[in-house]
């Protein structure tokens, strides 16, 4: 990837049936909710077919920075990382999303919440290569408020619960990530049975349906 190719992750796939598209199920761990000033931890991805929850290729990446002084401690401990781990494991976060993306191509991004992940991804991109990355994404959060009729876009963990997925280690972005997909495995035929058929549907639906 770099400067000048197309950020249009994706576009193939609107007109795609939900049972035979293909998703890229994201998740990352941050140093805060500031894509302008905070950092990338590690970032987790999977890449799915249809209703089928177990990844044909999976990946999951510790990033590496120059200073990590101002990651506050609550943050380590959440995430079960430090300092010390991403220096040894992490690699630099240009090589992480490149390999990252490289997945992602053809495919319709799946996240709960997910403007916090593709708000970091983008700034990202946009400060490396110059370029404007548009994916087409589905919000797992958007989809389980209209879906359950919430007054607001539910937890991971109440999401869980409802739909019988089980919690692992939260605040861990590979597992994360298996809640996510398993989470979506189950939203699809959901949402097929509203008349819901291809990405593009279910996308148009949940920002009606879903305030997140």
């Amino acid at each position: 990837m770099g400067p000048g190719e197309d950020g249009d992750f994706g576009a193939r796939v609107w007109e795609v049936s939900l049972l035979e598209a293909d998703y890229f199920v994201i998740d990352l761990e941050t140093s805060g909710f500031a894509p302008e000033k905070d950092l990338i931890l590690s970032l987790a991805a999977s890449f799915i077919q249809g209703d089928d929850p177990q990844p044909l290729a999976s990946r999951y990446d510790l990033v590496t920075h120059a200073d990590l002084s101002g990651v506050l401690p609550h943050i380590w401990q959440l995430t079960g990382l430090s300092p010390e781990i991403l220096q040894q494991s992490g690699r630099p976060v240009a090589d992480v999303l490149r390999d990252a993306l490289a997945m992602a191509v053809d495919c319709a991004w799946v996240a709960h919440h997910a403007r916090h992940e593709v708000a970091f991804i983008q700034r990202q991109v946009r400060t490396l290569w110059k370029m404007r990355l548009r994916p087409i994404v589905i919000d797992t959060a958007l989809v389980a408020q209209g879906l359950f009729r919430l007054r607001k876009p539910p937890s991971l963990e109440w999401l869980c619960e409802a739909l019988d997925v089980p919690v692992t280690q939260r605040h861990q972005a590979d597992a994360d990530v298996e809640m996510t997909a398993s989470i979506w495995a189950k939203e699809v035929p959901l949402c097929h049975s509203l008349g819901l058929k291809t990405v593009g549907d279910v996308v148009e639906w949940s920002l009606a349906h879903g305030s997140g």
